[in-house]
C-alpha cells in the first residue's frame, strides 16, 4: 500500500529541521523527505528521526551541475556519490535529479542557450547513464520535470512525455520519474491522465495543489480521485506532500491527514 511522506522544507518556517520533524510526527506522519543535505546536521536529523520513530525516504541527489551540459557531468557524479553515501546513513532509497541547477530560490542558473535542444537531451541521457554507475541496485533515482510558466523559467525538462522518452532511452529500472503533479498541472497536464498513461514510469510522487503550491483543498486538484487512481494501479511507493502552507503549518498537515483518511481510512 502506498504511504504518505512529508517534505519538511516549506513547513514551519523559522524552525530547525529537527523541530520540524518533531512537529510533523506529532501530526501523525512518520515518513519524511527534504531537498539538499549539505545545509543540515545529519547526526541531529538521524537522532531526531530515531527518537520520533520516523524514517527518511527521499532527498536531492544533486544540487550542483546541469545534466543538459556534459561539461558539468563530473560535478554531478561527485554530488551523486556523496548523496548515495548520505542516503544510506539516513535509510533513504530515493534520490531526486534535475535537468538544470537551481539556486536557493528555485531560479534556473544555467539555461545554456548556446547548446541546441537536441544536444541537451543527448547530454541528459549520457549523464544519467554515467550516474547510474554509482547507484545501488536497491535505490532509484527520479528525474523531475518542473514547470516553466511560473516557478522555474528556462528549465529544460517540463513535460511528462519528454521525461518518459528520456527514461526509455536510458533503459535502466533504477531510473524513474518524479511525478510532481503541481508542476505538471501548471504545464497544463491532467493528473488523472498522467496516472493512466504513464504510471509504469513513476518512481515517486509529489503533491501540492495548483495554482498556489499549497496543501490539498486550496486549489483545483482532484486529489481523492488521483489517490484512488493510484490505488487502482496498485502503486506501492510514497506520495510526497511538498507544499508551502497557505497559512498555518499545523492546519495544512490536518488537510493532508483528512485527505488520506477520506481515501484510505487512516494515515498508516
Amino acid at each position: 500500500m502506498m504511504k504518505p511522506s512529508i517534505c519538511i522544507e516549506m513547513l514551519y518556517p523559522g524552525n530547525t529541521p529537527e523541530e520540524k520533524i518533531e512537529k510533523i510526527v506529532k501530526k501523525g506522519f512518520y515518513f519524511l523527505e527534504f531537498w539538499g543535505w549539505k545545509d543540515k546536521d545529519l547526526k541531529a536529523l538521524i537522532s531526531t528521526a530515531n527518537k520520533c520513530g520516523a524514517s527518511f525516504v527521499n532527498l536531492s541527489g544533486q544540487r550542483k551541475g546541469d545534466l543538459i551540459n556534459a561539461s558539468t557531468h563530473p560535478v554531478i557524479e561527485k554530488e551523486i556519490k556523496e548523496s548515495v553515501s548520505v542516503a544510506k546513513k539516513l535509510g533513504a532509497h530515493i534520490l531526486m535529479i534535475l535537468s538544470n541547477e537551481l539556486d536557493e530560490e528555485g531560479h534556473v542558473l544555467h539555461i545554456c542557450e548556446s547548446i541546441p535542444d537536441e544536444t541537451k537531451r543527448s547530454n541528459i541521457v549520457l549523464g544519467l547513464r554515467r550516474l547510474l554507475n554509482y547507484i545501488p541496485n536497491d535505490f532509484i533515482i527520479t528525474l523531475e520535470p518542473l514547470n516553466t510558466v511560473l516557478d522555474h523559467k528556462g528549465y529544460y525538462l517540463n513535460s511528462m512525455e519528454d521525461a518518459v522518452s528520456i527514461i526509455e532511452d536510458v533503459g535502466d529500472p533504477r531510473l524513474r520519474i518524479l511525478c510532481d503533479f503541481y508542476h505538471l498541472a501548471m504545464m497544463g497536464e491532467d493528473p488523472l491522465s498522467i496516472v493512466d498513461q504513464y504510471f509504469n514510469f513513476i518512481g515517486h510522487i509529489h503533491i501540492a495543489d495548483y495554482p498556489g503550491r499549497h496543501e490539498p483543498k486550496t486549489g483545483n486538484g482532484q486529489w481523492k480521485d488521483v489517490l484512488l487512481a493510484l490505488q487502482e494501479k496498485r502503486y506501492k511507493g510514497y506520495v510526497g506532500f511538498e507544499f508551502s502552507p497557505a497559512s498555518d503549518s499545523d492546519a495544512s498537515l490536518d488537510s493532508v491527514h483528512q485527505l488520506w483518511e477520506e481515501v484510505f481510512g487512516s494515515v498508516l
